[in-house]
């Protein structure tokens, strides 16, 4: 039998392989065309899936309800341009309604709404991204039209729901409060992150073009449960009062960072928090945030605040508050070392007791202090310093707290000559700010340590559902003798008739401080810096019955000073003084009748019917004018006489003697801008009263007081 010729047998081959390849492109065709929704419907049985939803994230307020941070929901608008059920009479006669409104609502032109709505159309999509990031009202705005009304399956539009974190207060607390994102979340926001984010949910979701995911109904296979609502122990005031403060003293001194915290003495609650940090642009302009919660995570050295750990251990291992030591001429060494008080220069304290080696802030007598008590068992100083919880964290439910750097082992190799002289002023050792308040705090609270917190309860839907009490740390860190030493020698700094450090900080106040200052040199990786401190101030008040203690510390100042007792106490006194000033506790309301008074009070010039009103709900006599709106007051003994105030029509008017609150109403009815310095009464204006008004006249400046 013969064999067919090579060449036959690849013909017959290429003539099989051709008739296959047109088998193959002919059903490619056939699928594309005839049975195309057949297998496009087949296709999304197979996309659809199982997707986690994301709870409403609970919220975090402030003490008294005032959100600090909270969830806005915002939408995106996907249609389905071939949903099986569409109403195309009611799109045409409602698209351009609909694409006005999400244009207003997200800021984007309704042409080019319109457009992708087209685009949607002609090429078949069926999940075609329309507008992102929709607020809430205008969401509830577009699902009234009547096309959106027929729902998902007669007009193929779905809302995506999502969430944006926000923080009404701005840069207040910011860094404490936090950041929420789904990497290296910060503040309360991830140290409550469990509370916060509530259960998950599930949703049968669909995936359509550039592999997203639309809901398949408007139904959860399982409901997610919104986050609890983290009720912090912050107060609004007091943390805009702490922060204007710390702001403004930063600025005043060209400081790095600074950092002020206020703490209610008995429950250990942070009432305010500020940490704010120097930022330079390209063109020179100095800004101030917050980018790291120093207060709670920087560890640095404390300096003198250090030396009321320091004297109050001396005192427990049996040292006298009454008992002397020389620090001579104010210079002095140890083992070669040089230590100086601030007054070298003028010769020194000499000798003097425990109680006024703390008052005058002398490292010397810290340091011999120290020396005398514990130089034979170094040992005994640490296991002081341990007992009174200054080598451990405060514990405080926070991610990032430092830990403090305080030496513990006499034997080990970094303990040197100078160690225990060095750690009695605050150096070769580290706190942070809210390590050394919890101390000065526990002194305030008659000697019970209490735990910092941040945050006091949980809620739900308005009703708390778990509270977090405060919580006792040490129940008595000393002996009663050693704490009424403690008390008397700060409050000894801050005595304007004594010698104090901080005494001309709290001159002529009506509140008593109690408090020590902070001086420290800046370390770097090759020793002490030059010329570069940090100050600090911690203490409380009102000294005889605290009820608020507070630390400050200002790093790096450029300004030329840093002694705490400049730089730091300063922002303790403002911030002492507006509490002191709105907190109705600090005060007693005066029941006395004003009618029986010998004289009347005193009032400003201003609106007449507004004075009236006061005069007659006091129940005092006024005469004259009765119908003029503008009136000019003179009080006598009995009576207060009311003379109408004649005004130019075309002129500035004559605002002198007036609140400010009237003469602003004056003032920008005529068209002015007004600046002002000072409070009280208008004393004096820029433009003289009378002056024709004129175009190029805008802006008046006022000085009251």
């Amino acid at each position: 039998m013969s064999k067919m010729p090579n060449s036959g047998r690849i013909w017959l081959v290429f003539v099989g392989l051709t008739f296959v390849g047109m088998g193959v492109f002919g059903r490619i065709v056939y699928i594309q065309t005839v049975e195309h929704d057949k297998w496009q419907a087949r296709g999304e049985q197979f996309s659809t899936s199982v997707r986690t939803i994301e709870p409403a994230r609970g919220q975090i307020l402030a003490d008294d309800g005032s959100l600090l941070a909270t969830s806005v929901p915002v939408y995106d608008l996907r249609w389905d341009s071939k949903c099986e059920g569409m109403r195309w009479d009611d799109y045409f006669s409602t698209v351009d309604t609909l694409c006005q409104l999400l244009g207003k609502a997200t800021d984007k032109s309704s042409e080019g709404i319109r457009r992708k709505f087209d685009n949607a159309r002609q090429r078949g999509h069926r999940g075609a991204l329309i507008a992102r990031n929709i607020p809430f009202t205008a969401y509830k705005e577009l699902r009234e039209l009547p096309f959106v009304k027929l729902g998902r399956y007669k007009s193929g539009l779905v809302f995506e729901r999502r969430e944006n974190r926000r923080r009404p207060f701005g840069k207040l607390a910011a860094r404490t409060v936090g950041i929420d994102r789904e990497q290296q979340r910060v503040g309360i926001e991830r140290a409550w992150n469990e509370e916060l984010s509530g259960v998950e949910g599930q949703q049968l979701s669909r995936k359509v073009a550039g592999n997203q995911w639309m809901p398949v109904t408007d139904d959860y296979l399982v409901d997610p449960v919104e986050g609890l609502d983290v009720v912090t122990t912050l107060n609004l005031h007091l943390q805009d009062v702490a922060t204007t403060a710390l702001e403004r003293q930063l600025r005043k001194h060209d400081a790095a960072w600074g950092t002020v915290i206020v703490c209610e003495v008995q429950s250990g609650h942070i009432q305010a928090i500020s940490n704010l940090t120097r930022h330079e642009s390209t063109n020179g302009t100095v800004e101030y945030w917050e980018d790291f919660n120093h207060a709670i995570g920087t560890a640095v050295e404390p300096g003198s605040t250090f030396k009321l750990a320091t004297l109050l251990a001396c005192m427990e291992e049996g040292m006298l508050p009454t008992d002397s030591v020389d620090t001579k001429e104010g210079e002095i060494h140890f083992h070669g070392k040089r230590m100086r008080d601030s007054n070298y220069k003028d010769g020194g304290h000499g000798e003097i007791d425990l109680l006024k080696v703390f008052e005058v802030s002398s490292n010397i007598g810290s340091a011999l202090a120290v020396k005398q008590t514990f130089e034979a068992k170094p040992s005994a100083f640490t296991q002081r310093l341990e007992g009174l919880g200054v080598t451990t964290k405060t514990g405080i439910r926070y991610v990032g707290e430092a830990k403090p750097k305080v030496k513990t082992d006499p034997s080990a190799r970094d303990w040197t000559g100078i160690t225990l002289t060095q750690m009695a002023i605050g150096y070769e050792l580290t706190q942070t700010p809210l390590q050394t308040l919890t101390l000065y705090n526990a002194i305030a609270n008659n000697g019970k340590m209490m735990r910092p917190q941040l945050v006091q309860a949980l809620q739900s839907g308005g009703e708390t559902v778990k509270t977090y009490e405060p919580f006792v740390l040490n129940p008595r860190i000393c002996s009663a003798s050693t704490l009424a030493a403690c008390k008397q020698m700060m409050e000894a700094v801050c005595e304007e008739d004594g010698e104090g450090t901080a005494k001309q900080q709290f001159k002529g106040r009506p509140y008593t401080v109690a408090g020590k200052t902070g001086t420290a040199r800046i370390a770097t990786g090759n020793g002490y810096a030059e010329g570069r401190y940090r100050a600090s101030f911690a203490g409380y008040f009102p000294a005889d019955a605290p009820r608020y203690s507070c630390v400050v510390v200002i790093a790096d100042t450029k300004s030329g000073r840093y002694y705490g007792s400049t730089i730091a106490a300063p922002v303790f006194r403002d911030v002492a003084d507006l509490i002191y000033a709105t907190d109705p506790a600090f005060h007693t309301l005066d029941d006395r009748d004003l009618a029986e008074e010998k004289s009347m009070p005193a009032a400003k010039d201003g609106a007449r019917h507004a004075l009236a009103d006061i005069y007659t709900a006091i129940g005092m006599t006024h005469t004259g004018e009765t119908a003029a709106d503008w009136v000019n007051v003179t009080t006598g003994e009995q009576t207060a006489t009311l003379t109408a105030l004649e005004f130019p029509e075309s002129g500035i008017p004559d605002v002198r003697g007036m609140g400010l609150r009237d003469a602003l109403y004056l003032l920008e009815n005529a068209g002015l801008q007004v600046k002002y310095n000072g409070i009280g009464t208008v004393k004096s204006q820029s433009i003289a009263p009378g002056t024709p008004l004129r175009p190029e006249v805008t802006t008046i400046q006022l000085r009251l007081s």
